[in-house]
């Protein structure tokens, strides 16, 4: 949804409100009035606004979602791309909010946010696991899931946390530990939207017994227009230290351990057409299952995609979600995309090093570029469907070590690639050049089969 809920209790302070500094009594007038404008808002659109209590300085309601067929309607004005059955999981859930005006000498408004009952169908599935609805119980009643949020008297920023969570539990077989800390955020606020919006997590961690572990370390992520669904220069960079899984259950040995991951993307519209670059740089990726055990060293990738008519692809993936959709009812909208000369393209798909059961090996490295075909024969496929094979032309240079290869190679598979298309060797790698125009695929220049 263009505004989460989270998000929309943050932003009901400053819609229609933003202006320079007046005094502390008329900013407290003023959001009041925008406060009771929004529950108003919030009524007509589905949401059951409650148990409100309204003092000088404070007031309390609780926000029902019970209401979900009007709720999907409300939620489908900003993103068509929603269905009942997702807003139907909301089914039950209570959110709470406190609000206090003038909290500090800076800030004009906070809120304190936290579920009060959670969806009903979470509940369903812990039917017969009564010791943990005692204990999610608990923590909805200590009001352990709570965020909080301060908005600034120039009502140009925001502010705010989640209270740190460390609580044990017992599902009647192990016991288990869930904690969060320093999660922490904050943001700008201009035409009453968000802005460069920035979340940091201390610390995060999961177990199960000694069966299951999930733990990050030191996430943090920056958002520049995070409510903007428009695609206007959207953009995200994000850095995380580390991230473990593992599991040991009916006595597997998995583990995953990512260290030091940073990525980037960004989103450019220009008319119906949009451009999205994204980048992943992992230092490593320590991986065991078993007693195999393998090590992945410096992993990267540089994606970009060019001439996307996002409007055309989000309505095809909604009548993708439908189960009688035929074929010629997607045709205008693949029209729509291919026309617009869309073209993907992986700059840099590599991994420096691996190392296997204590065999240490050289990687490779992909580039590719795919483009459509707009000048693509539509009513061909009335006589030949298999021409759709011709909708599109791929280029793509693969380079692999040789020791990589030699590994490879005695896989059954490759070994059938490898009767009908030998690599180049090239520099101590091992070299696929392929290119596929017209439905017909050349590797190193010569067909294939």
């Amino acid at each position: 949804m263009k505004k989460s809920i989270l998000a929309f209790v943050a932003l009901v302070a400053v819609a229609g409100i933003y202006y320079m500094t007046i005094g502390s009594t008329q900013i407290v007038t003023e959001i009041k009035k925008e406060i009771n404008h929004e529950i108003i808002e919030l009524k007509k659109s589905g949401f059951i606004v409650e148990d409100r209590v309204i003092r000088e300085e404070a007031e309390h309601f609780v926000i029902d979602f019970n209401n979900t067929q009007d709720i999907t309607k409300y939620i489908k004005k900003s993103n068509n791309s929603i269905s009942q059955s997702e807003v139907e999981l909301l089914k039950g859930l209570k959110i709470g909010v406190d609000i206090e005006y003038t909290p500090t000498a800076k800030d004009a408004i906070a809120f304190d946010i936290y579920p009060i009952k959670l969806p009903m169908f979470l509940y369903e599935e812990m039917r017969e696991d009564n010791e943990s609805i005692v204990a999610i119980d608990k923590m909805l009643k200590e009001k352990l899931l709570l965020v909080h949020i301060s908005v600034n008297k120039l009502l140009s920023g925001f502010d705010g946390y989640l209270k740190d969570i460390n609580t044990k539990f017992d599902n009647g077989k192990s016991n288990g530990h869930f904690t969060i800390k320093g999660f922490s955020f904050n943001g700008d606020i201009k035409d009453e939207d968000v802005k460069n919006l920035k979340q940091n997590i201390k610390e995060m961690s999961f177990k199960i017994g000694k069966e299951i572990h999930i733990a990050l370390s030191d996430l943090k992520v920056f958002i520049e227009n995070p409510t903007d669904a428009k695609y206007n220069n959207n953009s995200s960079n994000y850095t995380l230290k580390s991230l473990n899984i593992e599991n040991r259950e009916n006595g597997e040995n998995l583990s995953l351990i990512i260290n030091d991951l940073s990525g980037s993307s960004k989103d450019t519209k220009k008319g119906e057409l949009i451009e999205g670059i994204a980048k992943i740089d992992i230092a490593s990726i320590d991986y065991t299952t078993g007693s195999d055990k393998i090590l992945l060293k410096k992993a990267n990738a540089d994606i970009k995609i060019e001439n996307l008519n996002i409007e055309a692809m989000e309505k095809l993936e909604v009548i993708l979600n439908d189960e009688n959709v035929s074929f010629e009812q997607m045709i205008p909208l693949l029209k729509k995309i291919t026309k617009s000369d869309l073209s993907f393209s992986i700059s840099n798909l590599s991994l420096d090093n691996i190392t296997s059961n204590g065999e240490k090996m050289q990687g490779f490295n992909i580039k590719a570029f795919a483009k459509t075909n707009k000048d693509f024969d539509w009513n061909s496929i009335n006589n030949d469907p298999m021409v759709l094979m011709q909708l599109g032309n791929i280029q793509a240079n693969i380079s692999i070590s040789n020791t990589l290869f030699s590994v490879i190679s005695q896989d059954p598979k490759m070994m059938m690639v490898m009767m009908f298309a030998q690599p180049i060797d090239k520099n101590g790698t091992k070299v696929y050049d392929l290119e596929f125009t017209k439905g017909s695929l050349k590797v190193n220049g010569k067909p294939f089969m």
